[in-house]
């Protein structure tokens, strides 16, 4: 017991040595700890002394409140609100007790805007003035001044609120913001003057502009669908800017880095054009005396404030290892934050607008040792754009290439197979050309989940597109030819076939009267030299070849119109129609909520919300950012590898036999157009979705459990289960009813559970994802086989069930109330033109296109003519006169259009004489007739 104690005691006193120990550890560590601190507040002073001493120059900078909102895109409508002004701290080196801040324009100055929102200064080359932009009142517009330093000299440079009512979209005013002197004098500026509307939000497009020193010849140099952000100049002349594009990619991260010469030529991506982080990259500036560029990266749903950033471009255009996160050292690509506007000093230290310790926006500095410091802070108002007031060495001036007096430019492209991995020589035989377009007027407004202010696709296509033409790939890969200038234009590789190789999925312009070369589809750049170079081009001597129609014409490509006639007339005869649902695949046209039967068939995600499966369509939903963003290898989308595609291209049970190759070729281009629904930008005053739609859909649930449907079935109808165009077609009438000559009973229910996940129309299968989400998120889920064996089961005996009988009702009740409102894509529907930005007008033609007339069942005369890639944005007139050849006059007029085709409600009674003439601002065509004999209405 006494060793016990005593080994106890040992114990006790080797616990209590253990505790000493690690409580002089604990106290040394603590110690040391609180050394570093001291130390490291100890060094501050030493720090800031530093740092301030690299402010070699007075330093300007705005206050005014910080933007908030959803965007960064649409700062310009907010008003944050007014108040502030611009600024200049006298002698930022200084100790702080001596420093000196004077107006250099506010309310207060003697010359003076007023109290309204000063934003975007810019110092001249000299330093001696500088450009900025005010903005009055929340609904006004923009506009762009230039001030000398010392606060003199005020003028307004360039004023867009004439142009204020060309804005259709849901926000306010016209806006020229975020100017930036050119090394010649000029002006480069962002403008949403081309009244362009932002796809996804129905705001301004701001985009790149240059206008002389005094605010004449402004003018885009930029073709741009959405927004660009942030022009400045780079040492070698160039414009660098962010760049907001999703060509058949998501809407969400796309806001990468680019560049371009002033007069619009050589747009070239320089970071993040295929990287998913950061979202965006805003607020670029070169840094002096070396390659790097400072940025905000940035989240595209927040305001305009993320991680400062160095890039070097040197090092990759679409990698991390380009980056250098000033504020996250182990998260180069961190995308969040409160920091904005950097200047940097050197290529280690940065100023810029931050809230690392105050609640408002001040200026601080920081350097890549992770010092920072707050230079200046207001507790009533947030400071922004901090930059030094002194001479910068003026960059060379790139001469203008352009020629504005004329309508095309060139593309030489050396050789197709570079960058085709995989790809045999002889492969590619076209090269075409699309446009995505910006639409300038005005949205239906109807709200759908697919995130679109106007509805062109589920969840695949944004914009509308013009297919240009085609031009042949030479034997060595090389291609020259014309494009449309004023136009976003993008290419696609294909085959002798016209399915897909590669699509570009960005954009280009062909800039008026340039030729502008390339080595091959996804150059890389980087290489000094390629084999493209090195090999002798037969084509440079020759001249460039005109694009030339597609085998079934040009222009835009709409589903309801183009496509779903190829079906009716060869396809749902089997798929849908008489002899049934081959493949359990209904091709119909009847009528969904947005879209129609075969449309939803044929872009459902089968097996995951990635893809559409198939067409085998890129899903830009924007939670799907991983998938759509990286580069794409060849053949790897599309109508390369679409099932559809194949079957087209097979016999098909001897179904695709009697296809003509215009139609082939027709739904190669449609599959290669990432799956458009609605072609145009036409539109009725009803929108694009049916309102009552839900509600047969809810009376057809109702019914169907009455039925006794729901045994086996879910408790809701499918999308494609009714058929409100041709009510007798409709699936859920069709598969329960008993099998006979006479009517359309398929009796193809079996007596057991349906599988819930065996669901043909899946457009978004967990709804629309708004933040990016891991592939894993998406995992294909494959889809159950249908299970086999069940004795049929008729539910309906005749078509005289009473079931049957109240479904078949409650679809042409249906039918009726949706024909009363019709959308564009259905009987009825009074079109309203829309229209696409146009800078550079269409060549008239000499000759109107053929006019076609026919008398309605309403006793109008409805008169259509082509549309194609040449015409739209041409304005046609259609005259009616009394004789054969009557000459158009103001008097013939009936009707000026953008639309390609009319209907005369009301003609008289006997033979109609009608012309047709295309139009521009230059010169109208010579008309083209035709006459049709109207006869005397019936007595009602």
């Amino acid at each position: 017991m006494t060793q016990t104690t005593i080994n106890h005691t040992g114990d006790r006193g080797r616990f209590f040595a253990g505790c000493l120990v690690a409580a002089l550890l604990i106290s040394a560590h603590g110690f040391a700890r609180d050394a570093t601190a001291a130390e490291s507040q100890a060094q501050q002073p030493a720090i800031e002394k530093k740092m301030l001493s690299m402010l070699d120059a007075p330093l300007l900078f705005v206050k005014r409140h910080s933007y908030q909102g959803a965007h960064i895109y649409d700062t310009f409508y907010k008003w944050p609100p007014g108040g502030g002004g611009i600024y200049v701290l006298e002698n930022p080196s200084a100790p702080r007790a001596q420093w000196k801040i004077r107006p250099v324009i506010d309310a207060t100055t003697p010359e003076t805007l007023g109290g309204g929102v000063y934003t975007h200064p810019e110092i001249s080359w000299d330093g001696k003035k500088l450009l900025f932009c005010y903005k009055n009142e929340p609904q006004g517009c923009t506009r762009i001044y230039e001030i000398g330093v010392d606060g003199a000299g005020l003028r307004k440079v360039s004023d867009p609120s004439d142009l204020a009512s060309c804005n259709k979209g849901r926000t306010k005013g016209m806006h020229d913001l975020s100017p930036a002197y050119l090394a010649d004098g000029r002006i480069v500026f962002l403008s949403t003057r081309p009244a362009g509307l932002v796809p996804c939000n129905n705001t301004g497009v701001s985009i790149l502009h240059v206008m002389n020193a005094d605010g004449s010849d402004i003018h885009p140099i930029s073709v741009n669908s959405e927004n660009e952000f942030d022009p400045t100049v780079l040492p070698d002349g160039r414009v660098a800017f962010g760049r907001w594009e999703y060509v058949d990619k998501n809407a969400l991260t796309m806001q990468s880095l680019w560049s371009a010469h002033p007069d619009g030529t050589e747009e070239t991506a320089v970071f993040a054009n295929n990287m998913v982080l950061p979202e965006a990259i805003l607020d670029v500036r070169p840094v002096p005396g070396c390659g790097l560029l400072a940025v905000t990266l940035a989240k595209h749903n927040a305001p305009p404030r993320g991680s400062i950033a160095y890039i070097d471009p040197s090092k990759g255009k679409n990698g991390t290892q380009a980056l250098f996160n000033f504020e996250h050292h182990d998260r180069a690509d961190y995308d969040r934050g409160n920091s904005c506007e950097p200047y940097p000093l050197d290529r280690d230290t940065v100023i810029f607008s931050g809230r690392s310790r105050t609640k408002r926006s001040a200026i601080e500095m920081m350097d890549r040792q992770g010092n920072r410091i707050v230079v200046l802070s207001d507790p009533d108002i947030c400071l922004h754009a901090p930059m030094l007031v002194k001479p910068r060495p003026r960059p060379r001036a790139i001469p203008d290439r352009t020629d504005r007096s004329k309508k095309t430019g060139a593309f030489l492209v050396l050789d197709v197979y570079e960058g085709l991995d995989g790809i045999e020589r002889g492969e590619a035989k076209w090269l075409r050309v699309v446009e995505e377009t910006s639409r300038i007027s005005a949205s239906p407004g109807t709200p759908n989940p697919f995130n679109q202010t106007f509805l062109v696709s589920a969840s695949l296509s944004f914009s509308t597109k013009i297919y240009h033409g085609l031009t042949p790939v030479n034997e060595d890969g090389s291609v020259y030819f014309n494009a449309p200038s004023g136009r976003a234009l993008y290419f696609q590789v294909l085959d002798k076939d016209k399915r897909l190789i590669q699509s570009m999925r960005t954009f280009v312009q062909a800039a008026p009267g340039v030729t502008r070369s390339c080595i091959g589809c996804h150059e890389r750049k980087s290489k000094s030299t390629t084999t493209a170079y090195a090999r002798p081009t037969k084509i440079l001597s020759g001249r460039p070849k005109d694009l030339a129609p597609e085998s079934w014409g040009s222009g835009f490509m709409d589903y309801p119109s183009m496509i779903q006639p190829i079906w009716n007339k060869h396809c749902v005869s089997c798929h849908g129609g008489e002899q049934g649902f081959a493949a359990r695949l209904d091709l119909s046209g009847g009528w969904t909520k947005y879209f129609n039967i075969s449309y939803e068939n044929l872009v459902d995600r089968r097996e995951t919300q990635l893809t559409a499966h198939l067409i085998a369509g890129i899903d830009t939903m924007n939670g799907t950012a991983h998938w759509s963003a990286p580069l794409r290898k060849p053949r790897s989308h599309g109508s390369a590898v679409a099932p559809l595609a194949k079957a087209v291209m097979s016999d098909h049970h001897g179904a695709t036999r009697q296809l003509s190759e215009p139609e082939r070729d027709l739904i190669m281009a449609w599959i290669d157009s990432n799956g458009l629904y609605s072609g145009t930008w036409d539109y009725t005053k009803h929108g694009y979705g049916l309102p009552d739609w839900d509600a047969v859909r809810g009376e057809l649930s109702a019914e169907m459990a009455k039925a006794g449907c729901t045994s086996c079935h879910g408790k809701s109808v499918g999308s494609d289960w009714f058929n409100l165009q041709t009510p007798e077609l409709s699936r859920i009438l069709r598969a329960p009813l008993a099998a006979d000559q006479k009517g359309h009973g398929l009796a193809i229910c079996r007596d057991h559970k349906m599988d819930a996940r065996r669901q043909r129309t899946r457009l978004l299968v967990q709804g629309y994802a708004h933040a990016v989400k891991p592939l894993s998120a998406f995992t294909p889920q494959p889809v159950p086989p249908i299970q086999q064996g069940g004795r049929p089961h008729v539910t309906f005996a005749s078509a005289q069930n009473p079931h049957y009988q109240a479904m078949l009702a409650i679809i042409r009740q249906g039918q009726k109330k949706v024909l009363a409102t019709p959308r564009i894509d259905m009987p009825g529907a009074v079109a309203v033109a829309g229209e696409c930005r146009m800078f550079i007008a269409p060549t008239v033609p000499r000759q109107a296109p053929r006019l076609k007339a026919r008398v309605n069942d309403r006793g109008g005369v409805r008169l259509e003519w082509g549309r194609s890639a040449s015409t739209i944005g041409l304005r046609a007139e259609i005259h009616r006169g009394e004789a054969k050849n009557f000459t158009p006059s103001d008097k013939t007029l009936l009707a000026e259009t953008l639309l390609s085709h009319h209907v005369d409600v009301q003609p008289p009674v006997g033979e109609q004489h009608y012309a047709l003439i295309l139009k521009s601002i230059e010169r109208c065509s010579r008309p083209f007739r035709v006459s049709v004999k109207v006869a005397k209405s019936p007595a009602p």
